[in-house]
């Protein structure tokens, strides 16, 4: 059965997969929330999806005659910078159907149905619409592989370091540099992003607005974000964030955040060295980080003293151009941070 049929309520079938509406909040919180056991508030789904940089809904969601918002196949478009080109791309994430639901129709289900629209509405080469939808599909990965195009491009092989009793022993660094925590990203982030954005073929585009959003004005979680400058003239070398998370190890501290030439290696230690501080301060027994197997820095922190940490997490992506599956494999620039999982 196919998405339009789905949606041919003169055939009898009372549900409709469309676009997200402005309305639609309330009802896809109350939704999310009966499903998922960490509830979300309106705050939350705001700041997430009306205020990210993109500034556009990249939701389709089914809609029942009696029920109302019934499922919802969701993502969160980020821009991304592609091959020279600045882009959008789009993390699936927030997927649901009610459990009475599920079934709704002949195979494969309404979750795959949704998804379908969703990727006629927003996948596509088209202005607006994203170049390839991302994500970590752990308990839906065999049906989305099999039915929603799911490609399986590399698995998380986080780096990490043990602290010893009472704490990270202090890292030299050197005297030309100072770190320091703000509160927000200064505007001459946009400077370092320019220079770097060529760095890898993809990357989401981390400039000073797109870094405020997600970690400074980040709800229901909290960051620290670091600076790393020259003392003398205060020029820019670096950015850190930190978070301190249960995910992976419980009250692990993790660097998920990113912004620093691969050739800086001082500014790559103060910054190492400050975020150690900060897990020792909030006894943190563990600092993790992640960057892709074949990125120079997976190598670089190893020589810092972080070990590799295989997880049973993987990334999939479903792109809607001609770019094959290598091509996100090699090139792709990722921190955990590009996830909603921390």
């Amino acid at each position: 059965m196919c998405a339009d049929r789905v949606n041919n309520t003169a055939m009898g079938d009372p549900i409709t997969i469309r676009a997200f509406r402005e309305g639609d909040e309330q009802a896809l919180l109350a939704g999310y929330n009966a499903v998922f056991t960490k509830p979300r508030s309106l705050e939350h789904f705001h700041w997430k999806f009306r205020d990210n940089p993109v500034g556009a809904y990249h939701i389709a969601v089914a809609e029942h005659e009696q029920h109302g918002i019934i499922g919802s196949y969701t993502s969160l478009p980020v821009r991304v910078r592609m091959e020279g080109e600045d882009l959008i791309a789009a993390q699936g994430l927030d997927m649901w159907v009610l459990p009475d639901f599920r079934r709704h129709g002949v195979r494969p289900g309404l979750f795959v149905h949704i998804g379908l629209k969703m990727y006629e509405i927003f996948g596509g080469s088209a202005p607006g619409q994203a170049r390839f939808h991302y994500g970590w599909p752990i308990p839906n990965w065999r049906i989305g592989q099999k039915y929603l195009r799911y490609e399986n491009i590399r698995d998380w092989d986080f780096l990490f370091r043990t602290a010893e009793a009472g704490g990270f022993a202090p890292r030299p660094t050197s005297a030309r540099l100072q770190t320091r925590v703000v509160a927000r990203v200064s505007a001459d982030v946009d400077a370092l992003w320019d220079r770097l954005k060529d760095e890898c073929r993809l990357a989401i585009v981390r400039d000073a607005r797109y870094l405020n959003w997600r970690y400074a004005d980040a709800v229901d979680a909290k960051y620290t974000l670091v600076e790393c400058r020259e003392a003398a003239t205060g020029a820019l070398r670096g950015v850190a964030v930190f978070t301190k998370t249960d995910f992976l190890f419980p009250g692990a501290g993790q660097i998920v955040d990113w912004l620093c030439p691969v050739e800086d290696e001082d500014a790559m230690t103060s910054l190492v060295a400050h975020c150690e501080r900060l897990a020792s301060e909030q006894a943190c027994p563990v600092l993790a980080t992640l960057f892709p197997q074949m990125n120079p820095r997976f190598l670089k922190f190893q020589s810092l003293g972080f070990r590799v940490y295989g997880t049973t997490y993987f990334l999939v992506v479903i792109p809607f151009d001609n770019r094959g599956t290598l091509f996100y494999r090699e090139q792709w620039f990722h921190t955990s941070g590009d996830s909603d999982l921390v």
